[in-house]
């Protein structure tokens, strides 16, 4: 690889979730986790007829925060400290588990009943270990509130972090950047700016190109270490930009993480755990990260 600029180029595979394909980045064999990123999923664009949508029943989350984000579509969140929430497009929700919460996911009515796209992605990041087993709480930032800016013609969003001059809402454990930078009928080129940690970018539509390198939808490129690349975006392309802070090596089994083995399985014995797992059937596979 000739590129200065990138160490890896990802590609993932894809899952079925709900009778959907999902596009899982992380964790994947060439890449188990960017930062304290240990998964990225990528859904749609899916077009859904009217009366058509998702259901995802009651499930726990422990040791891990989830970040969902709609580039098209909602989502109705429900948990057990009583949220009941409708997530929208340009919406960011923030979900810190921390030592467990329930939750679930449905198309919400007014979406169901006309149809249309859902398009977006859920991430999970690792929480430090001090925190792993704290209160778990819940964030909906809206739209009008994500901070924005506009460098060199390309549209920035911060969803977490700070990134140009710009911090998110979002109250973060540790050091996380979430951002999307989009262009519409002009191109526009921008240079990362500096960070900590380990960060990728990943092309959710049109084409980006780093190190003169052309990078098409779908492709995930981990960025090199102290490198502060300039990155252009040809008209219609919209990135995401994400990572931060490595917090050492995570154990993963289906929606649980732990920073040992001893906190996973203390995390999937609990009563709760134990709980949603019986309403939802069979557990996943055991991952590693």
């Amino acid at each position: 690889m000739t590129s200065t600029a990138f160490e890896k180029r990802v590609r993932g595979y894809d899952v079925v979730e709900q009778g959907h394909r999902v596009r899982r980045l992380l964790p994947s064999p060439e890449l188990p986790m960017v930062g304290p990123f240990v998964l990225f999923d990528h859904f749609g664009p899916a077009t859904l007829a009217p009366g058509e949508g998702v259901d995802i029943a009651p499930h726990l989350h422990a040791h891990l925060a989830t970040v969902t984000y709609f580039f098209e579509g909602a989502t109705h969140h429900t948990d057990d400290l009583g949220h009941d929430v409708i997530v929208e497009r340009g919406d960011v929700a923030w979900m810190h588990a921390g030592a467990g919460i329930v939750h679930a996911e449905r198309t919400p009515d007014v979406f169901r009943a006309t149809g249309g796209v859902g398009h977006g992605v859920q991430m999970w990041t690792a929480l430090p270990e001090a925190v792993e087993r704290s209160a778990p709480r819940f964030q909906r930032v809206r739209a009008a509130n994500v901070p924005h800016v506009v460098v060199d013609g390309v549209s920035v969003r911060v969803l977490v972090g700070e990134a140009f001059g710009a911090r998110s809402p979002v109250e973060a454990s540790s050091h996380v950047r979430l951002m999307e930078a989009r262009t519409t009928t002009s191109a526009g080129e921008i240079a990362l700016p500096p960070s900590s940690g380990r960060h990728a970018l990943y092309v959710v539509e049109g084409i980006v190109a780093i190190d003169g390198t052309r990078i098409g939808v779908g492709t995930l490129l981990l960025l090199r270490e102290g490198h502060t690349p300039r990155v252009k975006l040809e008209p219609q392309t919209t990135m995401l930009v994400f990572g931060g802070d490595p917090l050492g090596r995570r154990y993963l089994q289906g929606n649980v993480i732990g920073s040992s083995e001893d906190r996973l399985e203390q995390a999937l014995s609990s009563p709760v755990a134990v709980s949603a797992s019986r309403a939802r059937g069979a557990e996943r596979a055991p991952r590693h990260a």
